[in-house]
């Protein structure tokens, strides 16, 4: 069987779509199925709708399919752009020195509160100690209160 057969036993067009070549198939498999019909000739025309739709379908995915090669050559073509862009050296703008704060404040300015604090050793043994005699101190009410 040819594909030109596979249009005329489905009756859609050669440019006709996926969409349009399996709502002929299964109008005509509803049509033509053995359990609908008791005609022989019913039968045989079931098996080739199936047929056709099936080689049909099969040439379809052929023609999506891609090649290994192309796929392997499309990955080497991405890292190639991919590493000239990582290899090229950053410029900064020249306006990157007239940028200034919105709100009035110098750029070249050095801050120092943002720096992080040395933390306080008798902060955190005040912490420690209170949570733990907060805990002792929950676990002798509820021992008291039973």
């Amino acid at each position: 069987m040819n594909i030109a057969d596979c249009y005329h036993i489905l009756g859609v067009q050669k440019d006709a779509s996926q969409k349009e070549i399996k709502s002929a198939y299964r109008r005509l498999s509803l049509r033509y199925h053995p359990d609908r019909n008791t005609n022989e000739k019913d039968g045989e025309k079931f098996k080739k709708i199936i047929e056709a739709y099936q080689l049909l379908r099969s040439e379809e995915k052929k023609k999506n399919k891609t090649v290994e090669t192309d796929v392997a050559a499309k990955y080497a073509e991405f890292w190639k752009k991919y590493e000239s862009k990582v290899s090229e050296p950053f410029h900064f703008d020249s306006g990157i020195g007239e940028f200034t704060n919105p709100f009035g404040a110098n750029v070249t300015e050095n801050y120092n509160h943002n720096q992080e604090k040395q933390p306080s050793p008798v902060r955190t043994h005040m912490i420690l100690f209170g949570g733990l005699g907060l805990i002792a101190l929950w676990i002798i009410l509820s021992m008291i209160l039973k």
